[in-house]
């Protein structure tokens, strides 16, 4: 029986939970790399993907400067508060230090991402509802200052 994504995020759940500081796993066709020190997990093989490819990121190459907004954990990327609704922030809108950017999902557990400094959103690197991983670069903000 192949690798689900529910066995993914499970693992991924135990590990947040564990003092384990590194997980490796090659199964399946899947290879999944998972570090607490800070170090970039490997792509995620091997996983459905949706039928329909969500939207593209909002990343103009000539902004993608600024203050990295990374990843906390593994999980799926949600840009507002819940379907239909308009996304917590977008490419040129100012933020404060401490306001919404964005959720991840990882077995219906939320964390929601927050702006580490008051400045200007100068980049979306992921598209609602991509799987990202831990470290990965979501948003670049120009700080105020």
């Amino acid at each position: 029986m192949p690798i689900s994504l529910a066995d993914i995020e499970a693992l991924v759940a135990q590990f947040e939970k564990s003092d384990w500081r590194r997980i490796d796993l090659v199964a399946d066709g899947v290879e999944l790399r998972l570090s607490k020190d800070g170090e970039l997990a490997a792509p995620v093989q091997g996983v459905a993907t949706p039928a329909a490819p969500p939207a593209a990121p909002e990343a103009p190459a000539a902004l993608s400067h600024g203050r990295t907004v990374a990843a906390p954990s593994l999980g799926t990327f949600y840009r507002a508060p819940k379907p239909g609704e308009p996304a917590f922030v977008l490419v040129g809108e100012r933020v404060a230090e401490g306001q919404d950017l964005c959720l991840l999902e990882v077995m219906k557990l939320f964390t929601t991402v927050h702006a580490p400094c008051a400045g200007t959103v100068l980049a979306v690197h992921a598209a609602d509802g991509d799987l990202v991983e831990f470290g990965q670069p979501l948003f670049a903000i120009d700080p105020d200052g």
